[in-house]
């Protein structure tokens, strides 16, 4: 998945008393057991939707999920191993062809007054504008600090990361309140934030985590408690952790069992 697991050595559990970093055999007989697939999800054939986390990849888990259902999608989306665990091909048509299929389905599940935060390093960041300039309306470009613990470039240091926030229509939910064409002129401004999220932690901790500030932010401007939030690349649960902090109704996939059972851990004790 992303160079932010890089720290994190992926082990598989062909050998029951190898453990993944964070794991511990009580908790592979715990939480082994309560893992969800795709082929669990009834959401679709019922119209209701279920809290949880499923072992999924995310093509499969949006075909389980009703059209205008969800109010918040928060997305990492994979750039290493992605054909591995999510795409069918290897190339960068490939990858530009897999991202626009899920980017679609988001807008299918999105509610009207829904909205959409992908979290991107730069070198990617044009695509996703690109493509949810096809459907969405952009709201803005956030940037944040995104130091990352290793870096290939040899010329200016990386750390900036970009957040593309979009929403399904004009009129859209911001902080509790509506926004749309005959009320946006309104907004006084000293209550209009900058994009430029200085003061967001500069560096992941050795997990790989992303700052919980962040998660909180997003959150805290376009939902509302009880909200449905889904993350269809779920990593190690960061958005999940936060939804149930916030009192938001939590749907994330993953495709790296490993993942998906620290995931399960990290949001049981959150």
């Amino acid at each position: 998945m992303s160079e932010r697991y890089d720290k994190i050595k992926t082990y598989h559990y062909n050998n029951p008393m190898e453990t993944f970093p964070g794991l511990t055999i009580d908790d592979l007989n715990r939480y082994l057991p309560a893992i969800k697939t795709v082929e669990e999800m009834s959401m679709v054939e019922n119209k209701n939707l279920h809290e949880g986390i499923f072992l999924a990849k995310c093509m499969d888990g949006f075909t389980k999920l009703p059209s205008e259902s969800i109010d918040l999608i928060i997305s990492t989306p994979p750039k290493d191993n992605w054909d591995k665990n999510e795409g069918t091909g290897n190339t960068l048509q490939d990858y530009y062809q897999w991202n626009q299929k899920w980017i679609q389905e988001s807008y299918r599940v999105l509610k009207k007054t829904g909205a959409i935060y992908i979290l991107t390093p730069w070198e990617y960041s044009g695509m996703y504008q690109g493509l949810l300039s096809n459907s969405f309306q952009i709201q803005t470009r956030i940037t944040w600090r995104d130091k990352k613990t290793t870096s290939r470039n040899t010329t200016w240091s990386d750390e900036t990361s970009d957040i593309w926030f979009a929403t399904k229509t004009d009129e859209f939910l911001f902080k509790q309140e509506p926004i749309g064409v005959n009320t946006i002129e309104t907004q006084a401004l000293d209550e209009i934030e900058s994009n430029l999220w200085i003061d967001i932690p500069s560096v992941l901790n050795d997990e790989g985590h992303y700052p919980q500030k962040l998660i909180s932010r997003i959150l805290d401007a376009s939902s509302f408690k009880l909200n449905w939030v889904l993350d269809p690349f779920m990593g190690l649960g960061d958005v999940g952790v936060a939804c149930k902090s916030h009192g938001r109704r939590f749907i994330g996939f993953e495709t790296n069992k490993d993942y998906l059972l620290l995931a399960m851990k990290r949001i049981d004790n959150s």
